[in-house]
C-alpha cells in the first residue's frame, strides 16, 4: 500500500503564500500611522542628542582654553558638561532600544526552537517594560521632591537634569511596547532611510 501524501498542491501552496503576505502586509499598514510618527520622534530625538554633544564638546572646549590659556578656570562647564551627558545618555538609550543596540545575551534564546525563542523574547521585554514603569513612576516621585533644589555652580534648578531620567525611559517605553507589539504580530519594523534608522 502506498502512504497517503500529504503534501499541498503547488497551486494551493502559492495560494496559501499569498493569503500569508497580505495578511502581513494587513497588518503592517495598521501600524503605518504610528510607525511614521515614531520615525518622526526618533529623527527629531536623534537631532536633539546631536546638538546635545556638540554643546557637551563646546562646553569643554571653553573651559580647557580659559583654564589653560588664560588662567581662569569657568566654574559652571564641569557641571554643565555632567548635566548634558546625562541628557545625552537617556535619550540615546531610546536611541539604542529602537535599533536593538543594546546588550544583551542570546546564547539560550538562539538555541531553543522558534516559537519558543519568540515567546522567550516577548518576556524579556515584559520584563523590561515592568522595570522602566517602575522608573517612570519613581521618577515623577523625585522631581516633586526637586522643585525646591537647585545646583552648586550654576544653580539650576535640579528638575532639569533629573527630568532626563524621565523622559528617558518614557521614550524607552514608548520604542519597547512597539517591539512587544511586532513581535506579537511577528512583522519587522520598517526601515526609513530618511531618518537614518
Amino acid at each position: 500500500l502506498t502512504p497517503p501524501s500529504y503534501s499541498i498542491p503547488l497551486s494551493d501552496a502559492s495560494d496559501l503564500e499569498i493569503s500569508i503576505k497580505q495578511g502581513m502586509v494587513g497588518r503592517m499598514q495598521n501600524l503605518g500611522i504610528v510607525d511614521k510618527a515614531i520615525a518622526g520622534l526618533e529623527k527629531a530625538i536623534d537631532w536633539i542628542v546631536t546638538i546635545i554633544i556638540a554643546l557637551m564638546v563646546a562646553n569643554i572646549t571653553a573651559g580647557v582654553f580659559c583654564r589653560y590659556v588664560l588662567g581662569n578656570s569657568l566654574v559652571w562647564t564641569e557641571e554643565l558638561s555632567r548635566y548634558l551627558m546625562v541628557w545625552a545618555g537617556m535619550l540615546g538609550a531610546g536611541l539604542a532600544m529602537a535599533d536593538g543596540s543594546h546588550v544583551g545575551i542570546d546564547l539560550v534564546v538562539n538555541k531553543c526552537p522558534p516559537a519558543l525563542a519568540q515567546v522567550l523574547r516577548i518576556i524579556a521585554k515584559i520584563i523590561i517594560q515592568i522595570f522602566l514603569t517602575i522608573v517612570m513612576i519613581k521618577s515623577f516621585a523625585y522631581l516633586e521632591t526637586l522643585k525646591i533644589q537647585k545646583s552648586s555652580a550654576m544653580e539650576m534648578p535640579m528638575v532639569i537634569p533629573y527630568l532626563s531620567v524621565t523622559a528617558g525611559a518614557i521614550f524607552m517605553s514608548i520604542e519597547n511596547i512597539l517591539i512587544i507589539i511586532r513581535l506579537f504580530l511577528k512583522i519587522e519594523k520598517p526601515v526609513n532611510e530618511e531618518v537614518g534608522i
